[in-house]
Order: C-alpha cells, then sequence, then structure tokens
C-alpha cells in the first residue's frame, strides 16, 4: 500500500519532513480508494492544497458535524462548505453519547445537517471511548436505535455506522443488520464482519494542508464500484 503520506515523500522535495502514520498497511491494488475523516481536532483544513497535492487521489472526506444532545462542531460549516467548492465527495458523522437520549441526539444532528446534500451516507460513530462509566447494554442498543429511526425517517436515507471491533460486537452485531458498517480496526483484516463498507485503519495520518492528525480510510472496493456507490 501507498499511504498518502509515502506519496507525499515520492514526490514533494526532500526538505520537507512528514511523518509516518502508525496504522495497517492496505493493498492499494485491491482496495484504490482513499478518504480522511476531520474534525475541529483536526485545525485548518485547506482543501485545495489538499486536493492539488494528491492530483485528486483524496477520494473522500467525512467530517464531524455534532455530538451528544447539544454539541456542535465548530468546524463543521467550514469544512463542509470547503470540500464541497473543491468537488470532494463528502459526508457527515455524529458521535453518540451513551447517557444521552438517542431521539435527542438525532435532532441537534438533524439541526445541523439541515437540508445539506451529501454524496455519502450518514453516519452515527458509536464507540465506548470517550463514553465513560457503566452502562446498560441493551439501553445503549435501544438509544441507537431511536437515533437511527428518527434520523432515516426524517432525511429518508439509511445510516451508516462508525464503529471499532469491540463496541460492534457488543452493540452493533445482530442488531443493525440493514445499517452498512464502517469499522475502525488496526488487524490486518476487520474481524467477525461479513462485510464492510469503509476501513479506518490509521489514527495518525500526517499531510500538508492539515493542521492537524487525519484518519486515513479505505473504501471496500474498486473504482468502478466506488463510482457506483457516490451515484
Amino acid at each position: 500500500m501507498i499511504l498518502i503520506v509515502r506519496y507525499i515523500a515520492i514526490h514533494l522535495p526532500p526538505a520537507r519532513n512528514y511523518e509516518e502514520p502508525k496504522g495497517i498497511e492496505v493493498d492499494k491494488s485491491r482496495y484504490p480508494i482513499t478518504g480522511i475523516d476531520i474534525s475541529r481536532h483536526t485545525g485548518i483544513v485547506d482543501f485545495q492544497k489538499i486536493k492539488e497535492q494528491f492530483n485528486d487521489t483524496i477520494d473522500f472526506v467525512y467530517i464531524k458535524t455534532s455530538e451528544g444532545a447539544n454539541l456542535v462542531d465548530a468546524k463543521f460549516e467550514t469544512n463542509y462548505n470547503n470540500a464541497v467548492l473543491n468537488d470532494i465527495p463528502v459526508g457527515p458523522y455524529h458521535f453518540f453519547k451513551f447517557n444521552v437520549s438517542g431521539k435527542r441526539q438525532a435532532a441537534n444532528f438533524l439541526q445541523v445537517i439541515n437540508n445539506k446534500i451529501f454524496n455519502l451516507p450518514l453516519v452515527l460513530d458509536v464507540e465506548e471511548w470517550s463514553n465513560t462509566g457503566e452502562h446498560n447494554q441493551d439501553k445503549v442498543i435501544n438509544e441507537i436505535r431511536c437515533f437511527i429511526l428518527e434520523v432515516e425517517i426524517r432525511r429518508k436515507e439509511k445510516v451508516m455506522i462508525y464503529t471499532n471491533e469491540s463496541s460492534y460486537q457488543k452493540y452493533i452485531q445482530g442488531n443493525f443488520e440493514s445499517n452498512k458498517i464502517w469499522i475502525c480496526s488496526f488487524s490486518p483484516q476487520p474481524k467477525n464482519l461479513k462485510t464492510w463498507t469503509f476501513w479506518q485503519h490509521s489514527h495518525n495520518g500526517k499531510l500538508e494542508g492539515a493542521e492537524g492528525w487525519i484518519d486515513i480510510n479505505t473504501f471496500n472496493g474498486t473504482r468502478e464500484e466506488w463510482n457506483k456507490f457516490l451515484e
């Protein structure tokens, strides 16, 4: 696999230093589509520079919109507008809080995305990281279901679920079979999944045009399948 940073190292002047991301090397002859996901923690993102830098090999970007019942990502509007301006396929994601009503979180997410148009599925981020404390498994699953149902009814489109391997097994597996999965995994291949749509395999991507660290993702398919996915 040639990750983003390796591409930089080959194609940009050697005087610039870039940090190799820690993660899994993916066979890009098999999975040629690469994307990133970002939030306010990424800092300033120059989408024009990113696109020019990689000659369109950044195929998509997911942007954090919201979290819980009230939080709105401070960079969402700017990141969304700049991604659209640079013709980069874009999707939104909401970080799910285990101790907050799924319906209230759906209302927050829907208010933030409003009537915006996205090229990629809407995403609910479900993970135990940042959800500290004891949580009733059945209650969490029910609140996830409430969120998804509310959003799917209002937007008339399916929600994709982002999760890691442990949270997938605990909350998602067997409960949301009709929803596509975006899996975070640092195994050579994601485990215990029938299939996955996106695979996040690095939290430590570094590239010119993004102020902070970025997450690196791969689409499960060929470029032809990717083009159909975007239709």
